[in-house]
């Protein structure tokens, strides 16, 4: 499969070389790309996504982070019945001046940001209401995620918040922004691994997902890091979400 894959990509296109790539089994592809231009990274997962509409069996999951970057998607969470939080609406007039270049996209969710202190995960797969609904991927990534910073000494996590994410406590670790076209997810989950103290000055007027910069923690902050944390957590990761979805 990885090489069939490599005969329809021309890897240079999206700033990704044939190194990049690795394959978990006949059916999943890994693709690994740190400090990834947001754009090209982007351009990457819609191509990926006509990919596996294309062959359902398959799954593309992308590790990567980017250079500090904002994006924008559809629009911030709304309560349920019975709910109350208050979320802050993003003001575009706010970044007409900022050190940062916003991109509008397709995910759910408000404005977020991004640098290269995370671990990334974006998941094209398709989904199955009887084995893999959207609502179970998300727990899955939240649990695996949970259960990888555990090994690590983070304690207390839960992604049972009325709002969307992994909390440790009050405090918000990871974000998750999912889109679903014909059934086949893209875009995913930001975890805070390394601090990144000059974004987090900048953002303070910005709330992403509507909340106070100061809601936002990093697994720095939490715990001792093992060494190279970004690649370190990303095997762990993958190998535990890889056997979810076999």
């Amino acid at each position: 499969m990885k090489d069939s894959i490599s005969s329809l990509f021309f890897w240079a296109d999206f700033g990704l070389t044939s190194d990049d790539v690795s394959k978990l089994d006949d059916d999943t592809i890994v693709v690994t790309k740190w400090n990834w231009d947001y754009s090209l990274s982007h351009r990457f997962q819609r191509k990926a996504l006509e990919l596996v509409q294309g062959n359902p069996r398959l799954k593309i999951l992308i590790c990567c982070n980017h250079p500090e970057v904002l994006t924008n998607g559809r629009g911030l969470q709304k309560p349920k019945k019975g709910e109350a939080f208050h979320l802050i609406e993003f003001d575009p007039e706010l970044v007409k001046n900022f050190n940062y270049p916003l991109h509008q996209i397709e995910r759910g969710g408000g404005l977020t940001f991004h640098h290269p202190g995370q671990f990334i995960f974006y998941p094209v797969v398709k989904l199955n209401p009887k084995t893999l609904s959207l609502s179970l991927m998300i727990n899955q990534i939240f649990d695996v995620t949970s259960q990888v910073l555990k090994g690590w000494g983070i304690e207390k996590l839960n992604h049972e918040n009325q709002l969307l994410g992994l909390w440790h406590e009050e405090k918000k670790i990871a974000s998750m922004g999912i889109a679903i076209n014909k059934l086949t997810t893209f875009h995913g989950m930001a975890l805070n691994i390394l601090n990144n103290p000059k974004m987090m000055l900048s953002l303070q007027s910005l709330n992403p997902c509507g909340l106070n910069i100061k809601t936002y923690t990093s697994v720095e902050s939490l715990t001792t890091l093992p060494a190279d944390p970004i690649e370190s957590f990303k095997t762990e990761f993958l190998k535990r979400i890889h056997h979810e979805w076999k």
